[in-house]
Order: C-alpha cells, then structure tokens, then sequence
C-alpha cells in the first residue's frame, strides 16, 4: 500500500511539473476560488506586474469592467452553490489599473472543503485574438460595405452614361434631319445642350480612369515649379468657357503678389476643376470664388473654392471624401470626384477639408506646401 501510494504521488508529481512547463513562459494561469477570496499562482502576478496576493471576490468586481461585472457575479453565486460544469467565459479585467483586457476564465473542479466549495480554474489573456478579431470584422465589414457601393456604383453608371449618350444622339438626329426648319436660337439651344451633355460625358470617364488609375496604383505625379495665378487664371477662362448663367458668377481672389510653389500643376488643376464643377451642380445663383491665400508662418498655400449654393447637411460631411458617396443621389455624378481629390492631394503632399452650412453655401480649402521639402 505504501509503496503505490508512493506510486501515484510520484505520477502526482510528474504531471505537476508537466502542467508547470506548459504554462510556463506563457499567458495561461492557474487560480483558485476558496472562502470568497481568488488565490493566482505567482507567474499571474508577474504578467499583470502586481505583487502576489489574495484577491477579495469583491475587489475582483471592481477590477472587472462594469458592462461584464454583473454577469461575472452572477455567475460565482451559482457556482458557489455547488452546482458546476465546465465553462469557458470572457470579461474584460484591468488587474493594474492601465487599462481593460479580455481574459478567458476556464474552471471545471469544484472540491467540498470544511469552510465551504473551493473552485479551480486557469485564466488566459485574450487581448490579442479579440484585437484581431475586431480587424477582421473591421475588415469584412469594409469589403462588404465597398462590395455594395460597387454594385451601386455600377447600377448607377449605366444610368449615368446613358443620359448624356441619349441626349448627344438624340439632339444629334434633330439637328441633321431638321436643320433647315429649325430657328437660329433653337440651333444654337441644342448644339449647347450636346455639348454640356459631352463635358459631363467626359468627366464621368475621367473619372472612372482615374479611379482605376488609384486602383492600381499608377497613377503619375510630375512636380516642377508653379505659378498659380496663371493656373488659375487658366482654370477661370475653361470654366467661363463652358458654363455661364445670368444669375451666378464664377470669379477669382488672388493676393497682389504671384506665387510660385513645387507641385503637379496638372494633378492640381484636376482637383480644383472637381472641385469648381462640384460647387456648380449645387449652386443656382449667387457666387463661386476660386482663390488662394499665403500661410507664411507654415510654409504652405490654402486654396480654396467657395460657394453660396445649397450646403453640405452635416451628416453627409464626415463621409463626402468616400468612394461612390453621393450627398444627393438626384444629382449627375459618380459620387468618385471628392473621393479623387482627395487622393491626389495626399499624393501632393497636401490636406483636402470643407466647411458647409445649409442654405448658407460650402468652403473646400486645400494646404499644400510650397516647396518639396515640406
């Protein structure tokens, strides 16, 4: 008898040892629930960077995080009545006081001592896998966000592109088949109405050869010194050229002095260009201004296109620089110009922002630094 008892202390022993090595060095560790108070072994202690102690069951509530605290207690009353199976639970604790992890609480031995139940368990922290569980749901959630706006994208470019198409051929065919009958003022009314139509045409394209452009990652910056009064000036005339309304003026503020900064002059124009036919879809009268100011003490340029048309609600502000985002879905549009000016201003090492109010009109300032050392 002696000598099995021997025995099975030995195996005692041994699988001790065994289980010591397992969770040696790891983030597994061992506890025990006795007399209302949690006992850890000594590395526990060592990987919060606590001194070892008993820990009052009360205490151990305080350090749980209070949306887990109820249901943490609730638990230990049960278990503490005798019945027991194996579980495996999840609350957030902060043992040192820098913050709430995500622990795994395992326990499944209950013993019947003099003073009451004595429960054993093991503890495992699992702050890393619920960060990454978090990136992965991030992550799906983002793909199956882009998947949708891409479905929408697409359904809504066959409409896009079939509009001013329909309105090309159509007024087209009008114009060859009934040019004779027709008065001057409708000729003139129809051959603008193909070309406003065309203009919209090839903005949609550029913008889904931009897009793709961003996509893969080919898309080229050439920066050389620039005079921005004259790329401006250049803007202005395009933009009168191909738009004029009685009741809205598109005009520029320059300071007195000309300046001159490091950049891509034709990646700029494309943004300021997005820009001033984004101001002019939401605009019907009043002003867009097109200018620039010098921010000496940073180094930097803000240019900025300026409006008194509709406003931005501001809900819609925090997600207009989005891919296919449309702030009214009404509008001609892809819902992919903001989305590329902001890309292409990162590129140039530049910051894109907007302030609107409704009613009141919309402000897009874009800080670009002077020179390439920026």
């Amino acid at each position: 008898e002696a000598r099995r008892r021997k025995a099975v202390l030995a195996n005692l022993k041994q699988e001790k040892e065994h289980l010591s090595l397992a969770l040696e060095g790891g983030n597994i560790f061992a506890w025990k629930l006795q007399s209302g108070t949690f006992r850890f072994d000594n590395e526990f202690f060592s990987y919060v960077n606590i001194s070892p102690r008993e820990i009052p069951l009360d205490e151990l509530y305080e350090m749980t995080h209070p949306d887990d605290r109820q249901s943490l207690r609730s638990l230990i009353d049960f278990i503490c009545t005798g019945t027991i199976s194996h579980h495996i639970l999840q609350y957030r604790c902060d043992f040192n006081g820098k913050g709430y992890q995500w622990w795994e609480f395992r326990y499944g031995s209950l013993e019947d001592a003099n003073d009451g139940y004595v429960i054993n368990g093991l503890c495992l922290n699992i702050q890393n896998i619920k960060d990454t569980e978090e990136v992965l749901i991030s992550a799906r959630e983002k793909a199956e966000e882009s998947d949708r706006m891409k479905s929408a994208f697409l359904a809504n470019m066959s409409h896009e592109i079939r509009t001013p198409l329909n309105a090309i051929v159509g007024f087209s065919d009008v114009l060859s088949s009934t040019f004779e009958e027709l008065s001057h003022q409708e000729r003139e009314e129809f051959v603008n109405l193909i070309n406003t139509n065309s203009e919209h045409l090839l903005r949609l394209i550029n913008d889904i050869l931009d897009l793709s452009r961003i996509e893969s990652n080919t898309m080229e910056f050439v920066f050389a010194p620039c005079s921005l009064r004259a790329l401006m000036n250049e803007i202005l005339t395009e933009q009168n050229m191909n738009f004029y309304s009685e009741k809205m003026q598109i005009t520029a503020v320059f300071p007195d002095d000309d300046l001159c900064i490091v950049t891509d002059a034709s990646r700029l124009k494309q943004v300021l260009g997005n820009l001033l036919n984004n101001s002019r879809k939401f605009t019907k009268e009043g002003y867009i201004k097109l200018g620039y100011t010098l921010l000496e003490k940073e180094e930097k340029v803000a240019l900025f296109v300026e409006d008194t048309g509709e406003g931005i609600a501001r809900e819609h502000l925090e997600h207009i620089f989005e891919r296919f985002y449309k702030v009214n879905s009404f509008k001609q549009g892809t819902g992919l110009g903001l989305s590329i000016c902001l890309t292409i201003v990162e590129h140039l090492r530049g910051k894109i922002s907007v302030d609107s109010e409704m009613g009141r009109g919309t402000r897009f300032i874009v800080r670009l630094p002077l020179s390439l050392g920026e």
